[in-house]
């Protein structure tokens, strides 16, 4: 009987199913065994990465959103820059597209937000700092500090400090420590002051409703939407403030050059950790496979030897082969995601904040994500599979069945 040559998956799979059935070729022997850990372990580290990168993006999104604003409305000075030394020089009047831009879709808030430099003066120690007021601080003698300031300064929540503003005239304010605040970032913990707009617009001796720049935060820090949506907003903010200071719009990803370049690092590293791990995967699986092909060079030859050709001999060692693989990136998906649920819900990875901005490790869990990393690793290993099937071809009938 003479087998036609065929391609059909039904027949792969069916012979695959039944090659190594017994003895040492079994799914369970030690090789295999070895090449499904080797393909899990890829696949745990790469979504471990993938979820990991997205945390960092994340969180730091947001902090930087949460003191500069997605997208910042300021005051364009001569030079082109943004002068935040001399803040208390320049003001905007309130933005007239305000109710414009609070329809968009993906804006949350428009907040007017003003600043003023000064100086915290203890009796050991003088800090500078950026007083910032916000219209949420009602009270006008009350300030939040960063919790490193306070250690630095020795201030206890309720305490006094005595504040000291150079202008014109040297102005003094007392104002109580209502809360301490932690951002992470290191420039801001050490000189940002969180206070009352009302207190500041006064010491800058502006009007109630003028402003050092206009803060808008959106609803999601999605940092791909983000040149779309800030030109948007800048076309409206542009074409509305005729007749006053040129506006500068920029937001946290133009100003915080410094983190998003860190955030531009780790996603390159998670490439690299891409291609290293679907590389270890397939170096096993290449082995793997080879160890199937000397076990099973007489079954190869008794297929040869009844018509079917090398590539549906191949087809029939892939087959058998993503069973291997899809086993691998199974356990690999399962416990993955199974580490990152429990390390969202219980941060049980550590950091120090002063390396990594947050104390402990994010995660941000994309269901996309994952299973574009399954498609590509199982697609990319199958693929460096069919260098050792090539040794199929090789096999002739006649050297390798026996009559026993």
């Amino acid at each position: 009987m003479h087998l036609k040559d065929t391609s059909s998956l039904r027949l792969s799979w069916f012979i695959a199913n039944r090659i190594g059935s017994g003895g040492k070729g079994r799914l369970s022997s030690m090789g295999n065994v070895i090449a499904v850990l080797s393909v899990a372990v890829s696949i745990f580290v790469i979504i471990l990465a993938i979820s990991i990168s997205r945390g960092f993006r994340s969180q730091m999104l947001e902090k930087m959103a949460a003191f500069a604003g997605d997208v910042n409305v300021s005051v364009m000075l001569p030079s082109g820059g943004s002068d935040m030394i001399n803040a208390d020089q320049y003001s905007l009047a309130p933005l007239k597209c305000r109710d414009d831009i609070l329809e968009l879709p993906y804006v949350k808030s428009v907040q007017g937000v003003s600043y003023r430099p000064g100086m915290i003066k203890t009796e050991d120690n003088i800090q500078g700092v950026m007083l910032k007021g916000v219209d949420t601080v009602q009270a006008e003698d009350a300030a939040y500090i960063s919790g490193k300031m306070a250690d630095m300064l020795g201030f206890k929540i309720g305490d006094k400090a005595t504040f000291y503003f150079v202008g014109k005239a040297v102005k003094v304010r007392r104002l109580r420590i209502a809360g301490f605040f932690s951002s992470s970032i290191e420039n801001l913990d050490k000189f940002y002051v969180i206070c009352s707009k009302k207190l500041v617009n006064s010491l800058n001796g502006w009007e109630e409703d003028r402003a050092s720049c206009y803060q808008i935060m959106f609803t999601d820090h999605n940092d791909k939407a983000y040149p779309v949506r800030k030109t948007r907003i800048g076309n409206m903010v542009y074409s509305s403030m005729e007749g006053e200071n040129y506006p500068r719009v920029s937001g946290a990803m133009d100003d915080m050059v410094n983190i998003v370049d860190w955030l531009r690092l780790l996603d390159m590293n998670v490439m690299i950790i891409l291609v290293l791990m679907i590389a270890v995967a397939a170096f096993n699986m290449v082995s793997c496979v080879l160890i199937i092909l000397f076990e099973n060079i007489s079954s190869i030859g008794v297929l040869k030897s009844l018509g079917m050709k090398n590539s549906g001999i191949k087809k029939v060692f892939l087959a058998k082969s993503s069973r291997i693989v899809l086993a691998g990136l199974i356990i690999g998906n399962v416990l993955a995601i199974a580490f990152c649920l429990l390390q969202h819900k219980y941060h049980l990875v550590k950091l120090n904040p002063e390396n990594y901005f947050i104390d402990h490790m994010p995660i941000d869990i994309s269901w996309w994500s994952i299973l574009a990393a399954d498609v590509i690793s199982f697609l990319a290993i199958m693929a460096i599979l069919l260098i050792p099937c090539h040794f199929i071809s090789r096999i002739q009938p006649s050297k390798t069945i026996r009559v026993r």
